[in-house]
């Protein structure tokens, strides 16, 4: 039997910690934001799937939780999950729930594919090709945060940012989407498949929320 890793040990506490719910919020009173992270896909709904069988709707629910476990011990930001277990949530709820709580801002997490072109890789943060949104000049200065903090700290490939039609258009605070590595590429899997990978990830996600938000209200 081989011996136990640091990392393997780090990587296991902090699953543990996040997927059991062992934390406990550090104060109860009302925070000076609050976030809605989405994770993508769930339930009967994979999304993509890697060369050695990762889905997606796993790697997307793993970071959210540590984002939201990121949350738990700030003093500003609360974080709320659109799911926080294995189900499938239509995408109007998703979004109507960031409504309904008057969300400063709803940031949906997701794993990319490319079934003919393996060596793809990298992030990407998209945003609802729509440029009359109201919320247009905020989502895209988000994206390009965002983009900008996570090449830069993961060292990947920047992909730049995209505009497409994404159900974040529902959203009525600014929303983003990000593709947080490309499971059809084995290299980028098997980081994805790492909880020291979702961890960092997820800081580096948590992190900027707050630094878009302060900058945001400093203004």
């Amino acid at each position: 039997m081989k011996a136990l890793t640091a990392k393997t040990i780090i990587g296991c506490s902090l699953a543990l910690v996040c997927l059991f719910g062992l934390a406990q919020a550090s104060t109860g009173q009302t925070k000076r934001f609050l976030v809605v992270i989405d994770a993508g896909h769930g339930g009967w709904d994979p999304g993509a799937t890697g060369y050695y069988g990762t889905q997606e709707k796993d790697i997307s629910l793993n970071i959210a939780r540590f984002i939201r476990l990121l949350g738990l011990y700030d003093d500003e930001i609360s974080i709320v999950l659109t799911r926080s277990e294995d189900i499938y949530i239509p995408h109007r709820e998703r979004t109507g729930l960031a409504n309904r709580l008057r969300a400063d801002l709803f940031v949906s997490i997701h794993a990319n594919a490319h079934p003919r072109h393996a060596a793809a890789n990298g992030i990407e943060v998209l945003v609802h090709d729509d440029r009359s949104l109201p919320t247009y000049p905020q989502n895209r200065a988000l994206a390009l945060l965002l983009q900008k903090r996570l090449t830069r700290a993961l060292g990947v490939t920047d992909r730049g940012i995209k505009h497409q039609t994404l159900f974040i258009r529902w959203a009525e605070m600014p929303a983003v989407l990000i593709e947080v590595g490309f499971l059809t590429n084995p290299t980028e899997e098997l980081k994805l498949r790492s909880f020291l990978y979702q961890w960092t990830v997820a800081q580096v996600i948590f992190t900027t929320i707050k630094e878009y938000l302060r900058s945001t209200t400093a203004r």
